[in-house]
């Protein structure tokens, strides 16, 4: 009787262990809820006069200041497009965005409101947070939280993405591309640089300093923020387009064995979109560099930009990636309404962007399949590249480039 009694007390003990161990291991991450988040921030209605005909362009316009006209409705003046014109739901969004950033505090002469998509406001769940960088500069950021915040902060630690916007632009601007990875269960951090979106201007003695922006945004997301115990410092890449495309550049150089300023996480994976000709040194990491046939009338070198870059890709001595969508231009990153761009862009820019993460992040095998094997909707006119594990090989539109070899 008394080796039964034994023997019970142990296994009840075992079971109070095993019970301890698990609770400690949920509640050691400090996180067994997620922080409180919200949608996309939305424009506020337009002022009372203008309300009831937000849908009229043409009453809207005799009514409207000549420059509030030409940011809606001319399609030179900023490259807009008429393929969405004919949604009210995003007319409605853009006239009523226009009428706030008037009146808001942003910045007007950046052109690009910072309200962001309709569709793209609805579908994330972001935690808005404010930290300083090195200088003192009051900077603005946005954690997006995985599965819109439908599953539990348990199911981590979350492998990351850092996310860097372009020149005059903000981060509701790319939300697209934030909601992608977080919706594939990625921890996504985007901040708007100093000087852009909702962050100040450059405090005395800031140079303004896109690296150390980048690598002040790291620290705070690993040290500082709410969700700091569920991530994975293991997996860890960095995003960006136009000018983040050149942050990410640089962010990568600092992965080198004889870098002069170590990033503070260490930095897995890059995918760089629409840099304008960077001049970088190459790192140990896996970089991509997303392009487009058409790279303008917004870039500063339009139609050229993929024949400017691809010396970029091929100074690259690791494992890399050139990918140009057919007919795509520097708006193909952005969900910023109106902006002309071809219609397969974004899942180009998606699809691509996704895998390279998943395959050199998660190390998920079928990644591979995606990333070497082509896209219907690649350029015809500028050959698209992959180099994995030592395998380099070069496609067009309509599938792997033939070999010149074949025509001798």
């Amino acid at each position: 009787m008394r080796l039964y009694l034994l023997v019970l007390f142990s296994v009840l003990l075992m079971a109070c262990g095993g019970n301890s161990s698990s609770n400690s291991a949920a509640t050691a991450s400090g996180l067994a809820s997620w922080p409180v988040s919200q949608q996309g921030e939305n424009p506020p209605p337009a002022p009372e006069q203008f309300e009831p005909i937000v849908t009229n362009g043409d009453e809207l316009a005799s009514m409207l200041p000549s420059n509030v006209v030409t940011r809606l409705f001319d399609p030179v003046a900023f490259g807009y497009t008429i393929n969405d014109i004919s949604d009210p739901v995003i007319v409605e969004h853009m006239v009523r965005s226009t009428f706030a950033q008037l009146q808001d505090g942003s910045r007007p002469q950046h052109a690009y409101h910072w309200y962001g998509h309709p569709d793209e406001n609805a579908g994330v769940a972001l935690i808005p947070v404010e930290f300083y960088n090195r200088y003192g500069t009051k900077l603005y950021g946005e954690i997006v939280l995985p599965y819109a915040a439908t599953g539990s902060p348990r199911e981590g630690p979350f492998p990351v993405i850092i996310a860097l916007e372009g020149l005059n632009t903000n981060i509701a601007m790319y939300r697209w591309w934030h909601r992608l990875f977080a919706d594939n269960g990625y921890m996504v951090f985007a901040f708007d640089f100093s000087g852009q979106g909702h962050s100040d201007d450059e405090a005395e003695g800031d140079p303004g300093n896109n690296l150390h922006d980048a690598q002040d945004a790291m620290t705070y997301l690993f040290e500082q923020s709410s969700v700091a115990s569920v991530l994975n410092a293991e997996q860890v890449g960095v995003i960006g387009h136009s000018m983040g495309a050149a942050a990410v550049l640089r962010v990568q150089e600092q992965e080198a064995s004889n870098a002069t300023e170590p990033n503070p996480v260490r930095i897995k994976a890059a995918v760089a979109a629409a840099p304008v000709g960077e001049s970088v040194s190459a790192s140990p990491i896996p970089i991509m560099i997303q392009t487009g046939d058409h790279d303008g009338p917004i870039a500063p070198l339009p139609f050229i930009n993929p024949a400017v870059v691809r010396p970029l890709y091929d100074s690259f001595e690791n494992d890399r990636a050139f990918i140009v969508a057919e007919a795509s231009s520097h708006g193909q990153h952005t969900n910023y309404p109106f902006l002309p761009t071809a219609t397969w862009g974004r899942d180009i820019a998606a699809t691509y962007s996704l895998a390279w993460m998943n395959y050199y992040l998660r190390g998920d095998a079928s990644a591979l399949s995606v990333l070497e094997g082509g896209h219907p909707h690649l350029s015809f006119l500028h050959d698209s590249a992959t180099r994995i594990n030592g395998l380099e090989e070069v496609y067009r539109g309509n599938g792997l480039a033939p070999d010149p070899a074949e025509f001798q």
